[in-house]
């Protein structure tokens, strides 16, 4: 949109269901290797052999969605874009002069490199839905907490959001 800018932005992180299946096929796949090889009966091999190529297909979907989802922080809203198509969109005016400590919620689901791995789950107090931002680092978490925070433009006193650069009202610079 015209004015807005991009405070943050990120790769969609790694989900579990894309580990899980990911798993089964490093796990499966030496297993249906040494069947073949050793002539296993095919009541061993035969279901392995399903549940390996059956595990294929979502890890390949999963990746490649992974792989072409972003998520945005901008100066007017918060997007998911998937391929160049917005998604998801959640306009900053919906928290504007409220806390977002009860809209935001942050949660460290693990570690990687001795360094926290966040979930950030953002509520839409307009339309009740749910942004679920998964595998991020802790900068990711402060860019999201300053929504809410309010800044007062020094020329005409309107509050305009922490991220905005211009004067919502009178399009001072701030």
């Amino acid at each position: 949109m015209p004015g807005e800018r991009i405070v943050w932005t990120r790769k969609a992180g790694t989900g579990f269901w894309l580990i899980f299946f990911g798993f089964i096929i490093i796990i499966g796949g030496p297993a249906i290797f040494l069947g073949f090889i050793q002539d296993i009966s095919s009541e061993f091999v035969l279901p392995l052999f399903l549940l390996v190529v059956a595990g294929i297909i979502p890890v390949v979907a999963l990746f490649i969605r992974t792989k072409r989802t972003r998520y945005y922080l901008t100066s007017e809203r918060i997007m998911e874009v998937r391929g160049g198509r917005v998604i998801k969109e959640v306009p900053l005016h919906h928290f504007a002069g409220k806390p977002i400590g009860q809209f935001l919620e942050a949660r460290c689901t693990h570690r990687e490199n001795n360094k926290p791995i966040y979930t950030i789950r953002v509520y839409d107090p307009m339309s009740d839905e749910v942004f679920e931002i998964k595998g991020q680092d802790q900068y990711s978490t402060i860019a999201f907490k300053r929504i809410g925070d309010v800044l007062e433009c020094p020329y005409c006193n309107f509050d305009n959001t922490a991220l905005s650069t211009t004067c919502k009202n009178c399009s001072a610079v701030l």
